[in-house]
This record gives structure tokens, C-alpha cells and sequence, in this order.
């Protein structure tokens, strides 16, 4: 099963067609869902709502999970963004000290988190999502960002700096050395730690694309990067395809492995 039927096979919607944007990519495959008020639709395990405007992702099996939202004016992530990105470990893996305004492919983007702290620190940044479901939440989350009001001036120049796009990385055409930076944090559980249900990690990693090989990513990341591939990684987890990379900038739960061109 392919991973846009196998997403559709989980999810059922609770909202009428009309209420989806009708400019989004999502827009099909979400109108496409089945919907909670038919009988065809009691066994999907996860459904999307809309929560005070906001698509969420919600559990139908396990309602102590909290729904999954991308929301870029949580005041957690707004403690994040006021940090900076320059001093931190992301910033110097990704070179920001020597690059101004890089370019960066962010291949693996999930719920846009990091795509989002690279953008407000000034990269312009393409992102890459390949499931359906979560590529849906990102887009909900960036439209959002982008009709801030002045309140959140910042927030509108980040969004103006992203530019997503659902696809396949491994089978997306890119130019040699199109980037200035490529970046991979792959879904993949490791085995020592499951997923935070608190957090919905154990939904996105249902969606997240299990056929999708690891060893394929470095070296199509290499091939794409003009300076530098960045890896997140958890802290124990071993290197990405086998390769050691050039530096290690290693925190307290995760590390990125900077591999430099």
C-alpha cells in the first residue's frame, strides 16, 4: 500500500468539505477522507478537526494523547524563536556564523518545527514532506503564520522565507549542489525509546514513511548540497547509513552530524 492510501486507510474528517481552503495542496486528500458522520468511517484510527481554526490530529483510540497541531504562535516555540537560532546547536551545525541567508532543503520536514526556527533566522528554506496527513498539518500551520497580523511581524517574514512542497525526496528531481545546506531528520524510531504519546509523536510516526530507506537519504543529500548536510539524530542513535561524519555537536537528547562538502 502506497503511503497516500495507507494515510487515507487511518484518517476520517469531521468537517464538511467547504471548510477546507480551497487553494491548499491538501485540499483533495483531505476532502477525499472519509467523514465521521458515516457509518464507513467508525473504523478509522486517527480523524482531523478543526480546532478554533485549527486543523489538529486526533486519536480516536487512545483519547490521552494530546491532538497534533502545528501552531508557530505556541508561546513554547515563541520561547524558542526569542532564544535565536545563532547560538544554538542547530545554528552553528548549520554554519550560520559564516553563511548569511543560505539556502537550505529541509528533506524530511514533519511538522515544519526546525524549517520554521532556520526561516526566522533568516535561511530561505524549502521544505519537503512526504505523507500526506502530516504534509496537511504543516500547511495548516504555515497559511496560518502567514496572515499574522503586526503582532507577529516576524512570524509573516518566516513564512515569507518557506516554501513547502509534498513529494518524495528520494524521487523528487534536484539539481547538483542546489542547496547551500541539506537538512535530514528522519522519523524513524530507534528502538531504546518510544515515542512521547504526550507530545503525538506516536501518531506522526504512524504517517511517517517506514518503506523509506536511510541509507538512500545521505548520499541523494550530498548529491543536493553545495556546503554542508546536517542530520539530527537521537543522542545514542548510530550514524546515518553507516557514515561518520565530519563533526559531532552533540546536546542532551538529540545531536547533529555535520557532514561538510
Amino acid at each position: 500500500m502506497g503511503y497516500l492510501s495507507r494515510d487515507k486507510a487511518n484518517l476520517q474528517r469531521t468537517f464538511d468539505p467547504a471548510e477546507i481552503p480551497a487553494d491548499t495542496v491538501s485540499y483533495c486528500f483531505l476532502s477525499e477522507l472519509r467523514f465521521s458522520g458515516t457509518a464507513w468511517g467508525a473504523e478509522a484510527e486517527y480523524q482531523f478537526v478543526f480546532d478554533q481554526g485549527r486543523l489538529a490530529l486526533v486519536s480516536m483510540r487512545n483519547r490521552q494523547q494530546s491532538p497534533v497541531v502545528v501552531d508557530f504562535a505556541d508561546r513554547v516555540f515563541q520561547r524558542r524563536l526569542a532564544t535565536g537560532l545563532r547560538g544554538q546547536l542547530l545554528g552553528k551545525a548549520l554554519g550560520l556564523k559564516n553563511l548569511r541567508n543560505p539556502t537550505v532543503l529541509d528533506a524530511t520536514a514533519g511538522l515544519g518545527t526546525d524549517s520554521f526556527l532556520m526561516a526566522h533566522a533568516g535561511c530561505l528554506v524549502t521544505a519537503i514532506e512526504r505523507s500526506p496527513a502530516i504534509f496537511a498539518l504543516l500547511e495548516d500551520g504555515l497559511r496560518r503564520a502567514a496572515q499574522a497580523g503586526d503582532a507577529l511581524e516576524t512570524h509573516l517574514e518566516a513564512a515569507r522565507r518557506m516554501e513547502i512542497r509534498r513529494g518524495d525526496f528520494l524521487m523528487m528531481d534536484w539539481p547538483d549542489r542546489a542547496y547551500d545546506v541539506v537538512y535530514l531528520d528522519p522519523m524513524f524510531p530507534t528502538g531504546r525509546r518510544k515515542a512521547s504519546s504526550r507530545k503525538g509523536m506516536t501518531m506522526l510516526q504512524t504517517f511517517a514513511s517506514e518503506d523509506q530507506c536511510e541509507s538512500e537519504l545521505l548520499p541523494q543529500a550530498l548529491r543536493c548540497a553545495r556546503r554542508r548536510v546536517v542530520v539530527k539524530r537521537n543522542r545514542r542513535s548510530p550514524e546515518l547509513a553507516g557514515v561518520k561524519p565530519t563533526l559531532k555537536l552533540q546536546g542532551s537528547r538529540s545531536r547533529f552530524d555535520v557532514y561538510c562538502r
